[in-house]
């Protein structure tokens, strides 16, 4: 579980400012670069290539964006995971010559901060990637199939603030439908979530908005939630989808383990909504849409202020994530 078991990590190099002074920061992408639907849900503004392997990504946050929908003293780290998985699409289409139209598969996605991100403000913010971004070839290669790896270092503020890392894999139609018959026909219905399952207040799962929340408590079991997607939301559904996307899991990861954390905080504290400085994902099938889709988490956080979450739907795991929060508030 590559993105599970070990921290994240990108190899030396020197400063990217000479490779980034280049770059434009004052327009998006097309969105299909990225695909998307909506241009407002664009974050990337720029690329370069620095190196056979080696790229600089040039973004703008607005306040908006994604789920930011709020004025605290820090953006929103699943901003940067959104950021790094639009780069890895456009990097691949633009650089190594995937075929517009290919479906891409999200295997594992981690972020790992050093401080806390700076705050998007009335401006917005600029934010820059160094990546490696590589074609990975596997012991024994495939038609129809493309695998791909991309570690860095994100940049923000005009300073670095940690390291990202994706593996992700781009399937020709016939390939990609073949995968998506075998993941459905191997889902078999089993436990539902309780009609009592209540969605909690979006303050308590670091959101601002009610409509945000994607998790119901389960009253039967403490340490379990209820996944309640939104087709109809413009940022975590942005175009149609044959499977549960890979980021509104994370998101729901990422909610699922501020509730815990937050709460294990206020116990000794008081209250405060905690953010996480480390979010490691690894994505095992795809989540079937119409299927209930259990969210778990571990009791508490771990010493070093770590909260481990899975996703289960019809009795087999679908994702699994652990994400770290700073030891103070713990």
């Amino acid at each position: 579980m590559n993105a599970l078991s070990s921290v994240v990590s990108a190899r030396h190099r020197p400063p990217l400012r000479a490779g980034w002074r280049g770059l434009r920061f004052d327009r998006y992408l097309p969105r299909e670069a990225v695909h998307k639907a909506a241009d407002a849900e664009v974050l990337l503004t720029d690329s370069a290539r620095l190196g056979e392997e080696r790229f600089a990504v040039a973004a703008l946050w607005e306040r908006d964006h994604h789920l930011g929908h709020r004025d605290g003293p820090a953006a929103d780290p699943v901003l940067l995971a959104e950021t790094v998985r639009q780069s890895a699409i456009h990097l691949a289409h633009r650089f190594h010559g995937s075929t517009y139209g290919h479906p891409f598969v999200l295997h594992d996605l981690a972020v790992e901060l050093d401080r806390p991100l700076p705050p998007t403000g009335p401006a917005g913010l600029d934010v820059g990637l160094d990546l490696d971004c590589r074609a990975v070839t596997p012991r024994r290669p495939s038609p129809g199939r493309e695998r791909f790896a991309l570690d860095g270092v994100a940049w923000a503020g005009h300073r670095p603030v940690g390291r990202v890392r994706l593996r992700w894999e781009v399937l020709a139609p016939e390939r990609y439908a073949v995968l998506r018959r075998r993941s459905a026909e191997g889902a078999a219905a089993s436990e539902r979530a309780p009609a009592a399952a209540l969605p909690p207040a979006a303050a308590r799962v670091g959101r601002t908005r009610a409509r945000d929340v994607l998790l119901a408590a389960d009253p039967e079991r403490a340490g379990r939630w209820w996944l309640r997607p939104f087709e109809d939301h413009p940022v975590l559904f942005d175009h149609a989808v044959d499977h549960v996307p890979g980021m509104v899991l994370l998101e729901a990861f990422r909610q699922a383990a501020t509730a815990t954390a937050t709460a294990a905080a206020t116990v000794r504290d008081g209250p405060a909504v905690r953010e996480p400085r480390t979010l490691a994902a690894e994505f095992l099938a795809f989540g079937e849409p119409g299927s209930p889709i259990a969210v778990l988490t571990d009791p508490g956080p771990d010493p070093d202020g770590t909260v481990r979450v899975r996703a289960v739907q019809d009795a087999r795991p679908i994702a699994e994530a652990r994400l770290r929060f700073p030891e103070a508030a713990c």
